[in-house]
């Protein structure tokens, strides 16, 4: 028996040499290094800031890529194949290595420096070449890590200090990602998913999960990085728990169109400004022989939908397309969805649908499951463009009526002083609006003083804009414009508004309504049903055949699906001045956003006779120098 694993090892080691010869010959020849990295050769001593001790653990093998000295380097190729004649000391110990690994398994662990995500051998080199022939996944290690001194100059040192920063509460060892945004990103995506686990089920082998997902993605052949992709389908499928590596597999195939799209995070969105009249163009046989189309189409409800609330509103809009599109289309409603539940609910109910409009952008992750493992059911979800492939988006240029609230609030102070009421919210998604109202209101009373009183008032509780519009009347501001909020009664508000321009009295409550923005749901759904109807939202699908990129509907006053409403408390040349500048953006003749314009940092952001593009305005995260900020 022994004399047969013997001459078993050394038929492995004859092509192990001749792997590791040949890549030799290959890297020696195109100029690279032919043999494993050597740790000496990579760093000076002055340059490692400490040296720290970690938990032994499994280590992916992709990692270990060289030696600590270079005595040690020559011996093997830069794939850790062997590269001494057969009859040698060392080729004896690499055979002796093999038929242990072969009987038993080499279960000792090797000595190895951490540096800047990589492992370099101390001690065990032999056993590094043997399992990498084998195709041994990973390795039990001891671990030192050594840190790099941060050069600011350097990226890499950048990214990997931020991946220390996540090593000390984060889930994942080693895990290296191309930014140092993604490690918040995978922070806040992990903690999200740990806490929705029953306490009972917390206890995971975080290590082994990475691995895990490693073994299935180096055979997907994708290109984007490890690390990168993990993220990714954190955020898509959650935790790795019982699924086996068959069913592992397949859902990162279904991810890989996400993948591909993550690999061009550079590359800007396409934004559809207008309604989609015209269909791609179709052959002649097509047009005369394919039937008459028809839409199934589901609309998916965030939980807590009431008659005449913001969720109630996407209803009546539904409604309103079911009868104006009679005949042609079935439309059916899913109610009560939470994050937590929309994907199975969706699976269930949206599956065989032509269209699926999801009208909470909170359900987004969820819905772009889905949409990967549904390519033939259309996916739209209410919410700025993301960067999420299949899945388009539809938003509202909803500054172009805000801006025209800004322009009312300007005309109608009599103390030169105009507030803008608003919850304080992390992402930057209010920015353009609360820059146009400023605008707005600058551009009729170039002197009046703008604030932005976010102080005391929660995306959480609607009650608190009270505390928003009282500290607006201790600033001396007679107007505001702040959301719907209960208790605000007042004659001649339109009922499916959810802002307002209001007038303030002395005593700290509005006194009259003056104008309002206002979404037609009803509009905006007849209109993407329409078009689907036509064949024009195929547009949809051909450019996401091309290079990945993500696509969205980012339609304004011109379509009708945002209107601007005004009151009688208005002066008449008022509202005439307003519905001409609102007749002017509709016909893309005046840009609310026109330069200069100067942000709170004194950095020229439009110039003088500049008008910002719609990516720019979209993603806007930055406040003109002129409004005062209250928070």
């Amino acid at each position: 028996m022994q004399a047969s694993s013997n001459q078993t090892a050394r038929l492995e080691y004859e092509r192990a040499l001749r792997q590791g010869r040949r890549e030799y010959t290959v890297r020696t020849a195109q100029g690279e290094r032919g043999t494993i990295a050597v740790l000496e050769e990579l760093t000076e001593e002055s340059r490692i800031m400490a040296y720290m001790k970690q938990p032994t653990r499994e280590i992916s093998m992709t990692r270990v890529v060289g030696t600590y000295t270079s005595g040690r380097a020559r011996s093997f190729s830069a794939g850790y194949m062997p590269l001494h004649d057969e009859g040698t000391e060392f080729a004896g110990k690499w055979i002796s290595l093999c038929v242990s690994h072969m009987e038993e398994g080499l279960r000792d662990p090797i000595q190895v420096y951490e540096y800047l995500w990589n492992y370099y051998v101390i001690e065990g080199n032999k056993r590094v070449s043997v399992l990498k022939y084998f195709g041994a996944p990973s390795v039990r290690a001891e671990i030192t890590r050594m840190i790099p001194q941060l050069d600011p100059n350097d990226p890499n040192t950048a990214t990997y200090y931020a991946y220390l920063r996540y090593d000390q509460e984060g889930l994942f060892k080693n895990i290296r990602l191309s930014s140092a945004e993604r490690y918040q990103a995978l922070r806040d995506t992990e903690q999200a998913l740990y806490d929705a686990l029953p306490e009972a089920e917390r206890d995971i082998n975080f290590n082994a999960m990475y691995l895990r997902f490693e073994s299935a993605y180096l055979q997907s052949g994708s290109a984007l990085p490890l690390g990168d992709a993990f993220l990714e389908y954190l955020k898509v499928y959650g935790f790795i728990l019982t699924e086996m590596l068959s069913a592992l597999t397949e859902r990162i195939r279904d991810l890989k169109p996400q993948l591909a799209l993550i690999e061009h995070p550079e590359q800007e969105p396409k934004l559809l400004l207008d309604v989609q009249h015209e269909a791609p163009p179709a052959g002649l046989m097509t047009r005369l022989f394919s039937p008459r189309r028809t839409a199934d189409v589901l609309f998916a409800y965030e939980a807590g939908r009431t008659e005449r609330n913001w969720i109630g509103a996407h209803e009546k809009g539904r409604q309103e397309m079911q009868q104006t599109l009679a005949g042609s289309v079935t439309s059916e409603l899913l109610d009560g969805l939470t994050p937590e539940n929309a994907y199975e609910q969706l699976s269930q109910h949206a599956r065989g649908k032509d269209l699926l409009i999801v009208t909470s952008s909170r359900l987004a992750p969820a819905a772009l499951r889905f949409s990967l493992e549904n390519p033939d059911c259309m996916t739209l979800v209410y919410s700025r463009v993301r960067q999420d492939a299949r899945l388009n988006t539809y938003y509202g240029r909803y500054y172009e009526p805000v801006f025209l609230c800004g322009v009312a609030a300007g005309l109608a102070t009599e103390h030169n002083r105009v507030a803008y009421v608003t919850p304080q919210v992390r992402s930057g998604r209010h920015t353009s609006d609360i820059n146009a109202f400023a605008l707005g209101v600058r551009s009729v009373r170039p002197q009046a003083e703008v604030y932005l009183i976010t102080r005391d008032v929660s995306p959480f509780d609607a009650t608190s804009c009270e505390h928003g519009i009282r500290h607006a009347v201790e600033l001396g501001c007679d107007i505001a414009h702040t959301p719907d909020y209960p208790g605000l009664n007042m004659a001649g508000p339109p009922e499916w508004s959810f802002s307002f321009l209001l007038r303030l009295h002395a005593l700290g409550a509005p006194s009259e309504y003056l104008a309002s923005p206002e979404w037609d749901w009803g509009v905006y759904y007849t209109e993407i049903v329409r078009s689907y109807l036509s064949n024009s939202l195929d547009t949809l699908r051909l450019l996401g055949r091309g290079d990945p990129t993500v696509t969205g509907f980012w339609w304004g006053l011109a379509s009708g699906v945002l209107t601007f409403k005004s009151s009688r408390f208005l002066q008449p040349t008022a509202n005439n001045l307003l519905q001409y500048l609102r007749s002017s953006i509709q016909l893309g003749r005046f840009n609310p956003f026109h330069g200069p314009i100067t942000d709170q940092e004194g950095i020229l952001r439009v110039p003088e006779h500049g008008n910002l593009r719609p990516y720019e305005i979209l993603y806007m995260d930055w406040l003109a120098d002129f409004i005062q900020v209250v928070d």
